[in-house]
């Protein structure tokens, strides 16, 4: 403005207004051009032009940006924001509140949708909510350092809170959600041994340690060091135990024909054949290669020990791939079940940490060698990488046909391949995890056997009070097969089919979660 004054002053010969010079800026950088004042000479046309040319600038180019930054994103940030809930509206039945989103809690919001239960996510970033909501996951944006957060997320009303982030994160959300709700029951995951007392101190009622929890289980799912039954799980008094026949009498039968239930009173309720499962029939031929899953009481197992225990036994160290913390568990766990071991490490600092190590590359078949695999009754491949995992899978499987392959998941996605690759028990850790924290709800327990395949307790439904057995036709209507009946006659493992169910009994039944979910379906409607 105070060029156009001067210009313009010393053209018309007059003092120019504050007034006209910012008219005449204005007229001109918006292109309005009323051209009631214009310069007569080259000098002040050309400054014309310059100030047109800036405000085409600022017209074309630095309107629209600020329009869209400061006016129109925030409002449509505004509006996208205001599709994710910053409060829980609460339902008849109590639910569920997660704090974190991850592959345990992904599987754990799988089960609780399939049974029914109400959970809320609480997310912290916007994006990752709106992302979540989109895939019409029950969100609710909040701070989980904020007490208000809990309130609004209903837990006074919240049947439990499941924390599986990292360790110092989960100790946070557990301390803050027991100052909010004294009687509420908190489960978190962890990584470190010393987590699982700090959780505890800060408020969690139970504390899974993952890695512990899925050694443990590739440890227990090892039966080929003898022909000996190996527990992976009991209901009460009602054991689950798996048993390979290999060299005994029992191979070349059919199951029929080899009359378990009347001699040692076990209960064959599934047969592994090469890490494929099938629910036992009558005319199903044993051979070298099945591992019999059996529900029995502990007498019943030390009687069926007792005859066949003597004909294979492998003192061989079982392979471990693997020194990382679901290695060394695995290591620690056999090491309480008195079978030797050696683990593969080509990381010289985990090497260091377990017993019984070899250091190189598991890929390496020489390396194998001095492990034993020529006689090594198993392998157990603890890999978190699951495209190595498969790889050695499918190597170890070349190398000796029939050693025992058991294989941990990643990731869920991928246990199918590793079963293909010739894994005979592979466990996803997030399911596993999922399951445990779904079992610490008020309902039936439930053990799993494998990936996708469980033994469940159920009350016995009022729809099948009275009945008979062999009038239920519950594994032809929903593909679960009876491990055994709690009635007012105690625990029978091998019922009859004239069997009646009691009123204030209990089934314990195998199948997978489709099948599990047709039970519920047809025998427990709600």
């Amino acid at each position: 403005m105070n060029i156009y004054r001067s210009l313009m002053g010393a053209e018309r010969g007059e003092v120019i207004t504050w007034v006209e010079s910012f008219y005449w800026v204005l007229t001109t950088m918006s292109t309005l051009g009323y051209g009631d004042f214009t310069f007569d000479g080259p000098v002040g046309q050309v400054f014309s032009m310059g100030v047109l040319l800036t405000g085409l600038f600022y017209l074309f180019m630095m309107l629209p940006f600020v329009f869209m930054e400061f006016l129109y994103k925030p409002f449509m940030e505004y509006q996208t924001g205001a599709r994710v809930p910053r409060r829980f509206e609460a339902t008849e039945q109590k639910h569920v509140i997660i704090t974190h989103y991850d592959s345990i809690s992904h599987a754990l919001m799988d089960k609780l949708t399939q049974f029914g239960y109400p959970f809320v996510l609480v997310v912290e970033s916007m994006k990752e909510a709106l992302r979540l909501h989109d895939m019409n996951v029950p969100v609710m944006l909040g701070n989980l350092d904020e007490a208000e957060t809990f309130e609004h997320a209903g837990i006074m009303d919240a049947e439990m809170v499941v924390a599986t982030d990292d360790d110092i994160r989960n100790v946070n959300i557990a301390f803050r959600a027991r100052d909010a709700s004294p009687n509420l029951t908190i489960v978190g995951t962890c990584n470190r041994e010393t987590s699982e007392d700090i959780l505890s101190l800060a408020g969690a009622n139970h504390v899974i340690r993952t890695a512990k929890q899925m050694g443990s289980f590739l440890a227990r799912r090892i039966s080929c060091t003898d022909n000996n039954t190996h527990l992976i799980g009991r209901f009460d008094e009602v054991l689950i135990a798996e048993a390979t026949i290999h060299g005994t009498p029992l191979v070349g039968k059919e199951l029929k024909d080899v009359n378990l239930r009347e001699e040692y009173g076990v209960n064959v309720v599934g047969m592994w054949e090469r890490g494929h499962f099938e629910l036992p029939e009558p005319d199903a031929m044993l051979n070298n290669h099945t591992v019999l899953l059996m529900a029995g009481m502990e007498a019943n197992f030390k009687k069926y020990d007792k005859a066949f225990s003597g004909f294979t036994h492998n003192n061989a160290p079982v392979i471990i791939i693997g020194a990382g913390r679901v290695g060394r568990e695995t290591a620690k766990t056999l090491s309480e079940m008195n079978i030797p071991y050696r683990v593969i490490e080509s990381d010289d600092r985990k090497v260091a940490m377990v017993q019984n190590s070899i250091h190189g590359d598991a890929s390496d078949k020489a390396v194998l060698d001095r492990a034993g695999i020529n006689k090594a009754p198993a392998v157990v491949i603890t890999s978190h990488n699951d495209e190595s995992n498969i790889y050695l899978t499918i190597y170890c499987r070349k190398l000796r046909p029939d050693i025992q392959v058991i294989t941990r998941a990643f990731l869920h996605r991928n246990v199918e391949p590793l079963h293909r690759a010739g894994a005979d028990f592979v466990m996803s850790q997030d399911h596993m995890g999922a399951n445990t924290i779904f079992n610490l709800l008020n309902r039936a327990e439930i053990l799993m056997v494998t990936e996708g395949l469980d033994v469940f307790s159920q009350k016995t439904p009022k729809s099948l009070v009275g009945v008979k057995l062999n009038d239920c036709k519950i594994r032809e209507k929903t593909g679960c097969s009876i491990v055994a009946i709690k009635g007012d006659a105690g625990t029978v493992i091998t019922p009859s089919p004239e069997h009646q169910f009691s009123e204030e009994g209990e089934i314990i039944l195998i199948g997978d979660e489709a099948a599990e979910k047709a039970f519920e379906a047809k025998f427990c409607p709600s």
